[in-house]
């Protein structure tokens, strides 16, 4: 890694931090308090469990790509705060499908809401149409990179 391109990750690093500690950021943020606290992890399975009918533990593990360790704690997290529930899986008796609770779906439906308000603040940043699609379209190209040359390498 030459000179300049390590000083435009350093600068990446530094506005990207500075992006979500912004007080627009944990405005938006503190009008959902169901989500409130949530990692980013939890947040996903969240959104895995309302997303994929009878999901077990072994089905976030691989979309996540997390130890199931990792994911056995999430899960007692979620539980413990009444988002989810295990119960015993019909497409395989020896697993546990994760389901969303009332207060687990209210809580998904706050994070997407979240999203909404908190993309929409990006958006507005932008003063055309014009940037608003060239952010689209060079997000889109770092996704597609990053998943055909993997985030590892």
């Amino acid at each position: 890694m030459d000179k300049k391109y390590k000083k435009q990750v350093e600068e990446l690093s530094r506005i990207w931090h500075s992006m979500i500690m912004e007080p627009g950021y944990k405005s938006v943020e503190s009008q959902f308090s169901r989500i409130h606290g949530l990692s980013t992890v939890e947040i996903g399975v969240l959104r895995i469990i309302s997303e994929k009918e009878d999901v077990i533990i072994k089905d976030i593990v691989d979309i996540l790509k997390i130890p199931k360790s990792t994911l056995t704690s999430v899960i007692n997290r979620l539980e413990k705060r009444r988002l989810i529930e295990r119960t015993i899986s019909s497409r395989d008796k020896r697993s546990y499908k994760l389901v969303l609770t009332r207060e687990g779906i209210l809580a998904q439906k706050e994070h997407v809401e979240f999203e909404k308000k908190f993309y929409a603040k990006i958006m507005e940043c932008l003063d055309t149409w014009e940037e608003r699609e060239e952010l689209l379209k060079l997000i889109k190209k770092i996704v597609n990179n990053l998943k055909r040359k993997g985030i590892s390498q």
